[in-house]
């Protein structure tokens, strides 16, 4: 029996992916998996430091309402996971709203529960490194950023457009062949897996993670970080062709003025 949750913190594009499996076992119901689930994307949770409001939503309508006190806990084991999970809650003093959703709008964690391969979630102290950053050459606030990078769990998204050197170093100027070279074999696979093809801007990717691993980067923010240049390129294209259009119609338009919504730029939704 398999269990999948996935916690997405809405200040960074980062979600914590997490799934188990259960041995068979009587006790073990569908059920108590759900529990299981939510118990195991909380902890996540807390380890992420996350600061709230939490928004849990979850397919199953039976633990959403035993949760939110509608529904009474008939049976023992569940209880008993209710119970730790109360406790969690109380312990970190959690701002909790649970939601119901149907399965169509959980497909992540839904995936992640039919998966036979353990997803692997990153914290500072499993990270990888191709080399200490007192031997990296980088120095004053690069150095300063790249450190702090390095000890937080999950970057904000402005940590990732804000890292970038102030002038060419030294390796600016080196080819792909060359950082492969320093890299070594590990690191080369996985920049290759991570942006594939042979054709130039795959080769220019590349060569840009491996570059952001010899400053002292651990080797997944590496990747993420020429993920977040990418997609940042992309929006500024997009952007640039929209502000054109506005441009030409700003003059037959009235001005409206917009309202902005509110938000919580450390809210958490968390799915099971």
């Amino acid at each position: 029996m398999g269990l999948g949750w996935v916690v997405t913190l809405q200040n960074n594009s980062f979600s914590i992916l997490g799934n188990d499996r259960l041995d068979k076992d009587n006790s073990n119901s569908a059920l108590f998996a759900e529990y299981l689930a939510l118990k195991k994307g909380m902890l996540e949770y807390v380890r992420a430091e996350g600061q709230g409001p939490l928004v849990v939503m979850g397919d199953s309508q039976t633990v959403i309402y035993q949760l939110r006190g509608i529904y009474p806990v008939m049976n023992d084991d569940i209880w008993n996971i209710y119970r730790d999970i109360v406790a969690i809650i109380r312990e970190y003093e959690l701002d909790v709203h649970f939601r119901w959703v149907p399965r169509a709008q959980n497909q992540q964690a839904d995936r992640l529960s039919k998966t036979k391969g353990k997803v692997r979630i990153l914290y500072p102290d499993d990270r990888e490194f191709l080399i200490s950053l007192e031997d990296a050459p980088v120095s004053g606030n690069l150095r300063q950023k790249i450190a702090r990078m390095n000890s937080i769990p999950f970057p904000a998204n402005s940590m990732f457009k804000g890292l970038h050197t102030a002038s060419r170093d030294i390796l600016s100027d080196k080819g792909l062949f060359e950082l492969q070279a320093m890299a070594g074999d590990k690191a080369v696979r996985m920049v290759a897996e991570a942006f594939p093809g042979k054709k130039e801007r795959s080769k220019h990717y590349q060569a840009q993670a491996l570059r952001w691993m010899l400053r002292g980067l651990a080797m997944d923010l590496a990747i993420h970080k020429m993920r977040f240049d990418i997609l940042n390129n992309k929006k500024q294209g997009s952007n640039s062709s929209a502000d054109k259009t506005k441009n030409r119609n700003s003059r037959s338009k009235k001005k409206v003025k917009a309202s902005g919504a509110k938000y919580y730029l450390n809210r958490r939704t968390y799915a099971f």
